[in-house]
């Protein structure tokens, strides 16, 4: 069986939030949490994708440059487990879920307890679509179908 996730709208202004990896898919989760106002951290050895390091050059995020430690998800809101070691993924959910921290794994759709939402925002709306499957592409696909019947 697999899980149900509850859509809710989150206030993220300010709050503390670690991406664990360096590269295009941690860049995309970067971006639409800097669109909220989120106050990033990125953990990764390397900076794979350079957009990450020019947001860091313009003082909208913080990087460090190490491997990920079990003490890096203390007092954070949410942890996004973006690398591409599936093995690190889960265990920085199992840590998180453990604690009670909100925790995004891009390698999995059952090691997870938040799950990023398509977006399309309006003037004076948004509308965030997810399939239960967990299926990003059809998500995807509805945003687009939506976006434009929305401008007609």
């Amino acid at each position: 069986m697999s899980k149900k996730y509850f859509p809710i709208l989150l206030d993220i202004e300010k709050k503390n939030i670690l991406v664990v990896g360096g590269g295009k898919i941690a860049y995309r989760k970067i971006k639409t949490l800097l669109d909220y106002g989120a106050e990033i951290e990125v953990i990764t050895p390397k900076i794979v994708e350079d957009k990450i390091q020019l947001l860091f050059d313009e003082k909208k995020i913080d990087i460090t440059l190490r491997d990920f430690e079990d003490s890096d998800i203390e007092n954070r809101f949410l942890v996004v487990g973006a690398t591409n070691n599936k093995e690190l993924n889960k265990k920085i959910y199992e840590l998180g879920d453990s604690k009670n921290i909100l925790v995004n794994n891009i390698t999995t759709k059952k090691d997870l307890n938040a799950r990023f939402c398509a977006i399309h925002r309006g003037e004076n709306f948004q509308v965030a679509i997810s399939t239960d499957e967990g299926d990003p592409k059809r998500a995807l696909e509805l945003k687009k179908q939506i976006k434009v019947s929305l401008e007609e």
